[in-house]
């Protein structure tokens, strides 16, 4: 809905609803009918001498697929999220318009986890069930200066989030489980709106820009800005649930949104009239990043491990872009960017892993990230013919009214843990390569780069007055291979021959003791899409 108030003022509502589901079963299966996962040898059987002794024979026993049995997990969710947005925005004068406005999200969202749903009882052998009712939202007001080619666009925004009455009943209640401090600290970091507690935080805005020529441009940005936590990390375990495992992560309902604050410097010169280049810089620091910590007490009478805002990560680069028109028909751009981002940890289960004795220690380093890839190339070219217009290539007339799309894209690799060699397994001759314990390694390595090539084509005709289009798009037009799946010791997706770190089942020197850690590492997932082609017709109305 938008109204016009006056000739300088005008305000705008808009309401949507977003729902979404997933269910995660094996063939539709309720819980209860699942059957515990077995892998079993199956016919051709493969043998082995053990200890390489002749006179003995064995079977190896399976393949490390499972053969009979179901998941280890059955998992139900949904959101039903509805949203309600307004703003005003009133042109002041030739120097002012401010706008203002507020947004408010309200959500239903469930979740049913059960881990290993065959054990009896009914719930496996832990679960996570609850439906909580959320809200987020922001009020926010802004005011664009433009003065003499001088533009200043500040504001701020408030930032607001109610995590429910589950979490209040859950932390507050009569029968609540939580530690007294805890409850102290839920009170003194939350404030009470209508009998539900909330969180808001204060994020300003800042844009310049400013003319140094007729052809060049520089501007500066600065924001803050958050991150609502993961709904696992805050309602996890918080309702009746019950468990088994000594590994459970308990949710926080104390915890804060992330905060990022971030600099962007920039530079925009016009070449010609139809080129335009432009170089940026830019510093991103985020706050508040979300980690795993074993805490004492983190239930009364219970020892456990739940969620803080503990670490931090930050990401700085700079981006290079060129965009040109020429030929009449043709325009294209290149981009180019490089960045670094570094953190404590890449992964929220730093803490999980450390009480599994799966890591050393808890990181105390500024590492790589994991998500971190530095460098990233892009070049596009378009061909774009307008009805009525049938160019001539070497004497050849064109036909009209079709586009055409060139796009070549490539970027580094995906960062991994290097292996160091440990030795040569002596029953079997099997290389061992193990990961390295030297926190400043992690993630300091750089897998094969990734590379690939779109075409696409569109072709524009009428028939009784409708109109059509007839279109053709090659996605990765080389067929160029790319590694999703990284293989520590060789920096690339596995290939037969290929060594592999110890917990990899090598088919070269395979498990022969149940139960197979996995199936050998031919996954055909560790490669990125190969090339495919799709054709289309559509109709415009």
């Amino acid at each position: 809905w938008q109204h016009t108030l006056n000739n300088k003022t005008f305000y705008e509502l808009r309401l949507s609803r977003y729902y979404a589901q997933l269910r995660a079963d094996w063939d539709g299966r309720h819980w209860s009918e699942y059957l515990q996962p077995v892998d079993v040898t199956r016919l051709p059987v493969t043998y082995f001498n053990p200890g390489n002794d002749p006179d003995k024979v064995r079977v190896i026993p399976g393949d490390g697929f499972y053969d009979y049995g179901n998941d280890f997990t059955w998992h139900d969710h949904y959101v039903d999220w509805f949203t309600l947005k307004g703003d005003i925005t009133s042109v002041v004068n030739d120097i002012h318009t401010v706008k203002a406005g507020f947004e408010g999200a309200f959500k239903e969202m469930q979740l049913i986890d059960i881990a290993d749903p065959y054990v009896e009882g009914g719930f496996g052998s832990s679960q996570d069930i609850y439906r909580v009712h959320p809200a987020d939202g922001a009020f926010y007001i802004q005011d664009d200066i433009k003065f003499k080619g001088f533009y200043l666009d500040i504001g701020t925004r408030l930032d607001w989030w109610m995590p429910g009455a589950f979490v209040d009943r859950a932390v507050l209640g009569d029968n609540s489980s939580f530690t007294e401090g805890l409850q102290e600290q839920y009170l003194d970091e939350t404030f009470s709106v209508f009998g539900n507690r909330f969180k808001a935080r204060l994020m300003p805005r800042l844009g310049v820009s400013h003319p140094v020529s007729n052809n060049m441009m520089l501007y500066f940005n600065y924001g803050h800005f958050s991150k609502l936590p993961r709904p696992q990390f805050v309602y996890a375990k918080l309702g009746e649930s019950r468990f088994k495992s000594s590994f459970q992560r308990f949710g926080n309902p104390t915890l804060d949104p992330e905060t990022s604050v971030k600099y962007e410097l920039g530079l925009r010169y016009k070449l010609t009239n139809d080129d335009v280049i432009s170089v940026n810089a830019y510093y991103n620091d985020i706050f508040d990043y979300i980690q795993t910590v074993s805490v004492p007490q983190v239930r009364r009478g219970i020892d456990g491990i739940t969620y803080i805002n503990l670490d931090y990560a930050r990401g700085r680069g700079m981006e290079i872009e060129y965009r040109t028109r020429f030929a009449k028909y043709f325009s294209g751009s290149f981009n180019g960017s490089y960045s670094i981002i570094t953190t404590k940890s890449s992964s929220s289960d730093d803490g999980l892993l450390l009480a599994q004795n799966l890591l050393d220690e808890q990181p105390i380093k500024e590492v790589f990230a994991r998500w971190d890839r530095p460098w990233q190339l892009s070049a596009n070219l378009s061909i774009n013919v307008p009805k009525g217009d049938n160019p001539n290539v070497f004497g050849l007339k064109l036909p009209s009214d079709w586009q055409m799309n060139f796009r070549w894209f490539a970027q580094s690799g995906r960062r991994y843990t290097p292996v160091e060699f440990v030795q040569i397994r002596p029953n079997d001759g099997r290389p061992i390569y193990q990961s390295t314990t030297d926190q400043t390694e992690f993630f300091s390595q750089i897998g094969k780069h990734w590379k690939w090539a779109d075409l696409s084509f569109t072709k524009y005709f009428g028939i009784a007055g409708m109109e059509y289009g007839l279109t053709l798009e090659v996605k990765n037009l080389f067929n160029d291979q790319n590694p999703t799946i990284i293989n520590p010791v060789t920096g690339n997706a596995y290939e037969f021959g290929d060594d592999v770190p110890e917990g990899w089942n090598d088919p070269r020197y395979p498990d022969v003791f149940y139960p197979i850690s996995s199936p050998f590492p031919s996954d055909p997932s560790r490669w990125r899409t190969p090339r495919n082609i799709r054709m289309g017709l559509f109709m415009k109305f």
